[in-house]
């Protein structure tokens, strides 16, 4: 029988072929470029790359960051997805363990991470990334509960606002949050958005729409008013150290990313301890 350690090892192998292909995702998209036609090539002499140029975090050290017919540097980015991809794909396996749960957060994971390059990037988020997710995750709901994932916690606050009269199980109530969670982070970046377009583009309110939808009510809360709180210290941190200014405009998508992560796998025990506390 395969052990935890052997799993996690083989599950971050796999990730690391998945940043591979992350990086075609990243490359293309917003180019509007199709995933599967061209095969793999350099993007400046157009040559196809052969199998070993394409084997994750090894081809890019041992070709020194450069195409090895042309010598045009290839991004750092490719390298650091890659690896990234890897990392998270073995935190998921040692977290969640071997479940079908796992399966749908390393979907959600991926998703998010593609957002988040691509926004860094070219400070945009794709509708043809964003509009998908948001189906998808509707679509997952009920799977979700077949595979267990009910967060008892989160369950238990959204049933405070449920009317008295109905009669709902677990997993019902676990269903309403995450839509609740997705109508409330989708309100309030609306609510930013109108107040301040300058400020917030409308991806970041579908991106919202869709972290609601992952971590459901009151855990779109959490990572909603968590993600203000992060961007507001990366953004002090930016304007001290000189590498912004007042007017830089910086993607806020990054933000809502790590926090909708953690509060996908940490929010309800985050929740349990402050209900502790409380």
């Amino acid at each position: 029988m395969m052990t935890h350690a052997v799993f996690i090892v083989l599950y971050g192998l796999v990730g690391l072929l998945v940043g591979s292909f992350l990086n075609v995702v990243i490359d293309r998209l917003p180019r509007r470029e199709s995933l599967l036609r061209p095969p793999s090539h350099c993007a400046s002499c157009g040559r196809r790359l052969a199998a070993w140029e394409m084997v994750p975090l090894v081809s890019y050290l041992a070709l020194k960051g450069r195409c090895r017919t042309c010598g045009e540097r290839i991004p750092w980015r490719v390298f650091w997805v890659e690896l990234l991809t890897g990392a998270l794909f073995a935190f998921l396996a040692w977290r969640v363990g071997p479940t079908w749960a796992l399966g749908i957060y390393t979907l959600y994971s991926v998703i998010l991470l593609v957002i988040a390059v691509i926004d860094l990037e070219h400070k945009l988020i794709l509708n043809v990334v964003i509009i998908p997710s948001i189906i998808l995750a509707l679509l997952l709901i009920p799977v979700r509960r077949l595979a267990g994932d009910v967060p008892s916690y989160h369950t238990a606050v959204m049933s405070l606002f449920l009317p008295y009269r109905l009669t709902l199980n677990a997993g019902q109530v676990a269903a309403v949050s995450q839509l609740v969670g997705g109508v409330v982070a989708f309100l309030i970046f609306l609510l930013v958005y109108l107040i301040s377009p300058q400020g917030m583009g409308d991806g970041d309110v579908r991106l919202a729409a869709f972290s609601g939808l992952i971590t459901g009510f009151p855990g779109a809360l959490m990572a909603v008013f968590g993600s203000f709180i992060l961007g507001g210290i990366v953004g002090v941190i930016l304007l001290l150290s000189g590498k912004a200014g007042r007017k830089t405009a910086v993607p806020f998508a990054p933000f809502l990313v790590v926090t909708t992560f953690l509060v996908m796998l940490y929010g309800d025990t985050a929740l349990a301890g402050y209900m502790r506390l409380i």
